[in-house]
């Protein structure tokens, strides 16, 4: 069956991931101690890790791995390995580069998923573990570790994006790649996505700094308030 943006077996997952986050947010928050949260994050980060490794082994496997596509080059290739570092060594930048990059992109391939980026039947279940995780991985750092965006990460952020364009498009014109979805648009029925190459990438940076600008509301709010989810 061909997958559908917003058919029933994507509602499904959207719905599945959602009730994942909750469950292990809450039940960490409310019924764990240090001790035991520990080791939720020792099993993060083996999902997290694992899942990657799955993922390349079984389309290298099938013949469809390429260096062009299935490199950790994607900004939530970039995210999940942030948010893993995050959460072993509890990194303020590597934070701080999760949160607005993992939850903008992961979100968008959770909601807007790309189709062609399915090339296996277990691939849509790999999607969407790939970025759920990420976005729980955030979750917990902001929920549970109680970490927060510094002042003018908003900024740095912009800066680090935009350098990143140039270094991922160095990156593509030697691999023949489209990291960052720099060269060609993605797939899916996104209706941020207008236009061909290079409209749709100004729409995409119009975009990308309302979002991460969008992001950083609420950490102002938490920062002011001092807002402590989970006590340590």
């Amino acid at each position: 069956m061909e997958f559908e943006t917003f058919g029933l077996e994507h509602n499904l997952y959207i719905l599945g991931t959602i009730f994942i986050w909750v469950i292990v947010l809450f039940i960490s928050s409310k019924f764990l101690d240090s001790k035991q949260r520990n080791m939720m994050v020792f099993i993060l980060i083996t999902l997290s890790l694992g899942q990657e490794i799955i993922d390349d082994i079984l389309r290298w496997n099938s013949g469809v791995w390429h260096v062009a596509n299935d490199l950790p080059l994607h900004m939530c290739g970039f995210s999940l390995i942030a948010s893993t570092y995050a959460l072993y060594t509890k990194s303020q930048t590597a934070f701080e580069l999760s949160y607005f990059w993992g939850l903008g992109g992961a979100l968008q391939a959770i909601i807007t998923p790309d189709p062609g980026r399915f090339p296996l039947d277990i691939s849509i279940f790999l999607n969407f573990s790939s970025h759920g995780i990420i976005i729980l991985n955030v979750l917990w750092l902001i929920l549970i570790e109680n970490m927060r965006c510094r002042r003018g990460s908003f900024l740095n952020m912009i800066l680090v994006t935009n350098a990143g364009v140039f270094i991922i498009s160095f990156v593509n014109s030697v691999l023949g790649g489209n990291y960052w979805f720099i060269c060609q648009k993605p797939g899916g029925e996104s209706p941020f996505i207008i236009g061909e190459w290079p409209l749709y990438f100004i729409g995409f940076e119009m975009f990308g700094i309302l979002v991460l600008g969008l992001f950083y509301i609420p950490m102002i709010f938490l920062r002011k308030k001092g807002v402590q989810f989970a006590v340590r």
